[in-house]
């Protein structure tokens, strides 16, 4: 239910966890993963705590897929979406922490997707 109403800059937040450290980077792409950049975290950074991360984001109208990924304290990198099933099975939906995916079409909806 997210609808970007106009093209423009925009704020990208979101939440990072790791059970394994503290969170020591975020970072966000809006091509589906081929680049990335660092997000800043907005808060302090404990063992096992969330953190909340915000990034500008400039919307030129078109299609986008928009990710976060979070690396941690213990260099554990979240995985990808395919790399979690890969591992654990496609009928696994429990501790799937893989990266989530939304995609942003020309008209401005958001909604969660598979890339």
């Amino acid at each position: 239910q997210m609808q970007l109403d106009r093209q423009g800059l925009y704020q990208i937040s979101g939440i990072a966890w790791s059970g394994g450290g503290s969170i020591r980077r975020v970072e966000v792409s809006a091509d589906g993963g081929q680049s990335w950049a660092d997000a800043a975290i907005e808060s302090n950074r404990s063992d096992k705590a969330l953190v909340r991360f915000s990034i500008p984001w400039q919307w030129s109208g078109g299609s986008a897929i928009l990710q976060s990924r979070a690396t941690d304290s213990e260099d554990n990198v979240q995985p990808t979406r395919e790399s979690v099933l890969s591992a654990q099975g496609r009928m696994s939906f429990y501790h799937n922490n893989g990266i989530q995916s939304w995609a942003v079409n020309g008209n401005g909806e958001v909604r969660n997707t598979y890339a």
